[in-house]
């Protein structure tokens, strides 16, 4: 019997879940300047699982936590600036200890906690002097390029994806040039790819994520903008 409620307690629970009592909030980005967690942290390169992580921070009084790179566990109680939630597909490590489990990727954290709410996106600061604004890239609206991205520099993804919200994390990570996409993705480069086409402003229609008074592209097109 005590079995059969065990199968029935993580039957169509996510793999990273079973034997966790945390809420799974996806893969998320560090921070632009620190860490995304930085509370405590740990390294284990042979025993690292999703359980072991949520012991070691929650002991400490920790409501987050986050694996990453398949053996680095981080804590803390919110998201340092410039931490965003990313693509599931940015975070394919195998936890060291169980690798059937996913800890994480490169600059990449699977992001758990007590409530079953996602924390909040703190604002990243306005770049200030560094430059004067940003604005849109011919009429605005592009196409992606043949066979990969227009903007190939870095990506994230956010429920709470904006204009202001994309150009100020690409800048924040070097990056001149951003674009948003399907309403709640995020493209930054230094340069748009040569196939990648202007088009027409009307083919951008999908509602931004976090504002949806703005336009953020559409199916496969980007609302480009950039900083001068």
């Amino acid at each position: 019997m005590a079995h059969l409620l065990l199968l029935l307690l993580t039957t169509g629970l996510p793999a990273a879940l079973a034997g966790t009592i945390s809420s799974f909030y996806g893969c998320y980005t560090e921070g632009t300047s620190e860490r995304a967690l930085t509370g405590s942290g740990t390294v284990d390169a042979t025993s690292m699982t999703i359980a072991n992580c949520e012991t070691f921070c929650y002991r400490q009084g920790f409501s987050l936590y986050g694996l990453e790179y398949g053996s680095e566990c981080y804590c803390g109680n919110s998201l340092s600036a410039g931490s965003f939630q990313s693509f599931a597909t940015d975070c394919t490590s195998p936890c060291a200890g169980s690798p059937a489990e996913t800890c994480g990727g490169s600059r990449r954290l699977s992001l758990f906690g007590k409530s079953p709410v996602a924390p909040a996106i703190s604002p990243i600061p306005y770049p200030g002097d560094r430059v004067h604004a940003y604005r849109p890239v011919g009429s605005g609206c592009y196409t992606e390029a043949v066979g990969g991205r227009a903007l190939n520099g870095a990506s994230i993804s956010s429920s709470s994806m904006t204009i202001c919200a994309c150009a100020d994390w690409c800048l924040n990570n070097g990056f001149m040039i951003s674009g948003t996409e399907y309403g709640d993705e995020c493209f930054c480069s230094n340069a748009i790819e040569k196939s990648a086409n202007e088009t027409n402003i009307g083919e951008c229609d999908f509602p931004c994520a976090g504002n949806r008074a703005e336009k953020c592209g559409g199916s496969d097109r980007l609302s480009l903008y950039e900083w001068y």
